[in-house]
């Protein structure tokens, strides 16, 4: 689209900010998480993220590739997947050995029938 690599980066780190940040509050506004939980997870992913904006500048100078970050970006998001697909199945996997019904249940059916 050709936008600078610092430019997506940061478009993406304030979309997730905003984001996480909106559900955090409403998880503790509802009562979901606990406050004291939600307080320390939140300040180690400050920290995590202070701490890794400095690692990945210091790896962009020293590379002189601002590209770094869109691969970086690109092998998180892949791993992601990865993750995701691989709990998945998981799951599947164990719904199966259980005998879990795995279908969609109608909606519209009366509980209890």
């Amino acid at each position: 689209l050709g936008f600078l690599p610092q430019v997506q980066s940061a478009t993406t780190a304030t979309t997730l900010f905003v984001m996480s940040s909106s559900t955090a509050i409403a998880f503790l506004v509802q009562g979901t998480a606990p406050a004291d939980y939600a307080f320390f997870l939140g300040a180690f992913t400050a920290l995590g993220a202070v701490i890794g904006k400095a690692v990945i500048g210091w790896i962009v100078k020293r590379a002189k590739r601002p590209s770094v970050i869109m691969f970086l970006l690109g092998g998180i998001i892949a791993a992601s997947v990865a993750t995701m697909f691989i709990t998945g199945l998981i799951d599947v996997i164990d719904n199966i050995e259980h005998g879990n019904d795995m279908w969609f249940e109608n909606p519209c059916a009366a509980e209890g029938n």
